[in-house]
């Protein structure tokens, strides 16, 4: 009777660790939960160092004959600001759902958003700031350098576009997921990890960037 009594229950076991399986379906939505709780995922981090500069020149503007005229003043000032700045990429799933997971048979395809970029912190370097005055113009006020700071944040951001900081994020974001996908059941070789790039070219340009910052600012040199 004992025999039968476990057998009965080694059975029952079997059954049940079978009803936990779960079909691919199921585990796409395992993945979809798991990513959905972040979100953001902060993949790349630059620490940028840029030295900025400003030159200008006095003049005396006004009207003659309602012409406006402008008339240059001897004399030049000009402002050299490091400023230390960081830069991070991040996948933002805000908006991840089921309709960025495909699931076909034993093989899952996720389509992440594009990496963005911020500028988290920026600095300036005021211990190594130097300005150099003609003997009849003024030092540079604080809101001009903050200006000038602005605009500096601007450029920086803009050339980040150039660099490899897209690649990179993309390349975090696939080694910090895969292990995340594995544990829902699927096998490596089965996971594909893609991006959608259709606003690359939109998010990063410069006006849009200027718009960000502020178009309140100086010219850079």
């Amino acid at each position: 009777m004992k025999r039968y009594s476990w057998l009965a229950i080694m059975l029952a076991l079997m059954l049940g660790g079978c009803s936990l399986t779960k079909s691919p379906e199921e585990m796409g939505k395992d993945v979809v939960l798991s990513v959905s709780k972040c979100s953001r995922l902060y993949t790349v981090q630059y620490n940028v160092h840029k030295v900025l500069t400003h030159q200008d020149f006095s003049k005396i503007e006004g009207s003659f004959f309602f012409e406006k005229i402008s008339i240059p003043i001897p004399g030049e000032r000009k402002v050299v600001l490091p400023m230390d700045a960081t830069i991070k990429a991040y996948i933002d799933f805000s908006d991840f759902s089921e309709q960025n997971v495909s699931v076909m048979g034993d093989k899952i395809t996720i389509t992440l958003p594009t990496p963005k970029i911020e500028m988290t912190s920026s600095k300036i370097d005021y211990a190594n700031e130097k300005q150099f005055l003609s003997w009849n113009r003024s030092k540079f006020s604080e809101e001009e350098k903050e200006s000038l700071l602005k605009a500096g944040k601007a450029k920086v951001l803009e050339d980040m576009k150039d660099t490899d900081i897209i690649d990179r994020s993309q390349l975090g974001a696939y080694n910090a997921l895969l292990p995340l996908v594995t544990a829902a059941g699927f096998q490596r070789e089965n996971v594909v990890i893609r991006f959608s790039d259709d606003v690359l070219g939109k998010k990063h340009d410069g006006l849009l960037i200027r718009e960000m910052i502020g178009d309140d600012m100086p010219a850079q040199n």
